[in-house]
């Protein structure tokens, strides 16, 4: 039988199923290799390899020790991580996929940049500096000014992302990001230790593109709005399709296929993220070569338009053409439930209301109850306790029945000296708890 590989998985099981499910429409057995057991349902896995994915020569072995025993048409990674790996695996087993040069300038935020840059197109950047040291640090404050951000060039789920407001903040930001962004502490760091990068701070909304390449073919499936909660840019809203106006679609749609064609991508799906201006114009934040996370490709899309984005991805990736047939006209949004305090975390309160709220498709746990919940900057992840789903016919009515939801839905959390002697320590983790699904 025909077989896709998935190197690694995302979070969450609502999001990890589907992938698997996406697969199985298609005709593909899957094939998992990846640091640890992840929580598929069981049936939907022929094989499943436990490799340290970080240790490329020994994953390199198990993936071809798997490529030998069956009949793989196409590998995909679902996270960051793993974007560089998947390239040089594809390129050498001579399936389609993300070429190894693009995928280092995707996977690092100031080469990005510079690519753009080199296209020349600098108007569609802020402006910028890479730092790795203090005396790079001061240059790039100099040149950029305040206010601005400071974060990795390689990490991936919006972590790290400090502003600085003015040089009084930038020592102080500085050395929280040098210490966050060691290899003992992630090894998602082994390769650019301490390397970050400095940009000026940008007004307007938050959107991201969701997209594929195909050979060459850009394929834009649509703009999502998003939210993020200052000071350190957590992400908590997503609605799709966008609000904005035709113009400014084609603004921002403008801006994804320069920066596309600027990185050399093909054969791959595609999240671009970037702000638009007040006056008009869109302006880069990031692009990644793979799917969105936040349920924007594995829920959003689907409950909104009708496509298989998880589905459409394969197709990439195996050599066969994607079907975005839109089958729908409707809104989704994802709301996530953010812990406004370190602790244990117990469970919420409320989520009856929020099941019974008009439109609400799923109630998903981000945190496992038991977990020990810390905030940024001490952790970036954790503090993201839930996430709701919902799909109604109009932008509007999404955002109304998100906000009724994070309303309604109360985290709670054990007292001191009653915590679970088990509790799972705060921190990234590779899986989620299972999903409530309404």
């Amino acid at each position: 039988m025909p077989s896709v590989l998935f190197v690694n998985t995302r979070r969450s099981p609502l999001e990890v199923n589907a992938t698997a499910l996406a697969a199985h429409r298609l005709g593909f057995e899957v094939l998992v290799l990846a640091d640890r057991q992840p929580p598929f349902a069981g049936e939907l896995v022929a094989e499943t390899r436990i490799v340290d994915t970080f240790d490329t020569a020994a994953a390199r072995e198990a993936a071809l020790e798997l490529v030998r025993r069956h009949d793989v048409r196409g590998v995909l990674t679902w996270g960051d991580r793993d974007v560089e790996f998947v390239a040089g695996l594809t390129t050498e087993l001579g399936l389609p996929g993300l070429p190894p040069a693009a995928a280092r300038t995707v996977r690092n935020k100031f080469l990005t940049r510079e690519a753009l840059a080199a296209a020349g197109r600098p108007d569609l950047m802020p402006r910028y500096a890479l730092v790795h040291d203090e005396e790079s640090l001061g240059r790039a404050a100099a040149h950029v000014g305040y206010p601005a951000v400071l974060k990795p060039t390689g990490a991936s789920g919006s972590r790290g992302i400090h502003r600085v407001h003015g040089p009084d903040d930038l020592a102080t930001e500085y050395g929280l990001l040098r210490s966050f962004t060691r290899p003992e502490r992630d090894p998602i760091f082994r390769a650019r230790p301490g390397e970050l990068i400095y940009e000026e701070l940008l007004g307007g909304t938050e959107h991201s593109v969701e997209g594929l390449v195909v050979g060459d073919e850009i394929r834009i499936v649509g703009i999502t709005d998003k939210w993020v909660a200052a000071p350190y840019s957590v992400e908590y809203l997503q609605i799709h399709p966008t609000a904005l106006d035709r113009g400014q679609q084609d603004a921002v749609e403008e801006l994804a296929a320069r920066t596309v064609r600027a990185a050399g991508m093909r054969d791959c799906a595609f999240h671009l993220e970037c702000r638009l201006l007040p006056d008009g114009t869109a302006r880069l934040l990031e692009i990644a070569g793979r799917i969105g996370g936040g349920y924007i490709t594995s829920h959003l899309i689907p409950l909104a338009t009708g496509i298989d984005f998880y589905a459409a991805a394969i197709a990439v990736a195996t050599g066969n053409a994607p079907d975005l047939e839109r089958r729908g006209a409707l809104h989704a949004g994802s709301r996530q439930l953010i812990s406004p305090r370190a602790g244990t975390f117990t469970g919420f309160t409320g989520l009856n209301t929020v099941l019974e709220l008009p439109g609400v498709e799923h109630v998903a746990l981000d945190q496992a109850v038991g977990t020990r919940v810390a905030l940024p900057p001490e952790d970036y992840m954790s503090c993201v306790l839930g996430s709701v789903i919902a799909r109604r016919a109009s932008h509007s009515a999404v955002h109304e029945v998100l906000r009724q939801a994070a309303q309604a839905a109360a985290p709670a959390f054990a007292e001191p000296g009653q915590e679970p002697e088990h509790g799972e320590s705060h921190g990234p983790s590779q899986s989620a708890p299972a999903a409530h699904a309404r």
